[in-house]
């Protein structure tokens, strides 16, 4: 027994090495230079607003970011919400670990290195890339819809004009939503993975997980919006009360789903802040709505890092499942330490390889 238990050792470090293939150094590869994209971001960031930061409270950039830090981090939990409706289920640690650190690939321009980063780390888990990138996709889709319903029930009683310049970001709700719909969403993930000639997921998507999702994310934009108003307040706005607050709401709500669907640029640079500024003209001038934009994109960077850290810290702590290459295909039995009931599923193509 000694001895075999001895000799599987090594067999086991010796898999989890050959797993080290061309996606594993290269979504690692993209995470690094994600990471200084990030730092390079913060130091612009903080000296486009170093000069007219004493406009601001030190209490309300502080509390502002603090809310920051609690809307990234509801996000995971949406994110987990819709894994468990595929039938994989993750601890918070554990979430939060492969969520965040695979989050700060958004720093390159395009959306496809946050999901695959995650897709990637999920495997220490014996989660499969397919349920991993079915649920990243997911939530990237559902933020459209959340963020235009958080925008269209509050800023029609404060700032109309915002939503007659953007209309377009609205008018991709119905479209985000009738694709979400559980039946019509299968299809398309069935069709995916056939046209990929991968095993299709085991357990579809039900409306209960896909409901939790856009829940979190809901509470997400609140937090943002709570974020937005503490900056806002301390420049004499021309509102207050709860209309301020359902104007910050409103407001960042707009810009964030304005700035994803513009794809080219990372994290909806430039187009978030120039949205947020017009539709914060109800309440200040154009100067003072710029600098809160400045500053509520630094403490969402800010954000990203943090919880960034807390998931690298984190990789310590449990018991990873070490993954194995090659990834079962369709037919093989769960792999060592697959969780109970889930299926392994061929891996998606290797974007290095793709063409």
């Amino acid at each position: 027994m000694g001895q075999h238990t001895a000799s599987a050792e090594p067999a086991a470090v010796s898999a989890r090495r050959s797993g080290r293939g061309p996606r594993w150094w290269l979504v690692r590869g993209a995470l690094l230079v994600a990471l200084g994209l990030l730092a390079v971001a913060l130091v612009s960031q903080w000296n486009d607003v170093r000069d007219s930061f004493r406009l601001l409270t030190v209490g309300s950039v502080v509390a502002s970011g603090v809310a920051t830090v609690l809307a990234v981090g509801t996000t995971v939990l949406s994110w987990r919400a819709l894994l468990a409706g595929l039938g994989a289920e993750l601890p918070l640690r554990a979430a939060v670990r492969i969520f965040f650190v695979g989050q700060i690939g958004k720093y390159i321009p395009g959306s496809v290195w946050p999901v695959l980063a995650q897709m990637e780390l999920s495997r220490d888990y014996g989660i499969s890339r397919p349920k991993a990138a079915s649920a990243s996709l997911v939530v990237l889709a559902l933020a459209v819809p959340s963020g235009g319903l958080a925008a269209a029930v509050t800023l029609p009683f404060v700032s109309a004009d915002a939503l007659a310049r953007y209309w377009w970001a609205l008018a991709a709700v119905p479209v985000f939503a009738v694709v979400l719909y559980p039946s019509v969403l299968s299809r398309l993930l069935a069709l995916g993975f056939r046209l990929l000639r991968r095993a299709p997921l085991d357990e579809p998507l039900t409306l209960r997980p896909i409901a939790a999702g856009a829940g979190w994310l809901l509470v997400s934009f609140c937090w943002y919006g709570l974020a937005t108003w503490l900056l806002v307040r301390d420049l004499d706005p021309e509102v207050g009360g709860g209309r301020l607050l359902l104007l910050s709401v409103g407001a960042y709500a707009l810009a964030w789903t304005a700035g994803f669907l513009v794809l080219v640029v990372p994290a909806g640079a430039g187009v978030r802040e120039a949205v947020l500024v017009l539709a914060l003209a109800p309440a200040v001038a154009g100067g003072p709505a710029t600098l809160v934009a400045l500053v509520a994109r630094l403490l969402a960077t800010v954000a990203d890092l943090v919880w960034a850290g807390v998931g690298v810290a984190l990789r310590g702590r449990g018991a990873p499942i070490p993954a194995t290459s090659p990834e079962p295909g369709p037919d093989a039995g769960p792999g060592p330490g697959a969780p109970p009931g889930e299926r392994a599923a061929d891996p998606l193509p290797d974007p290095a390889t793709r063409r």
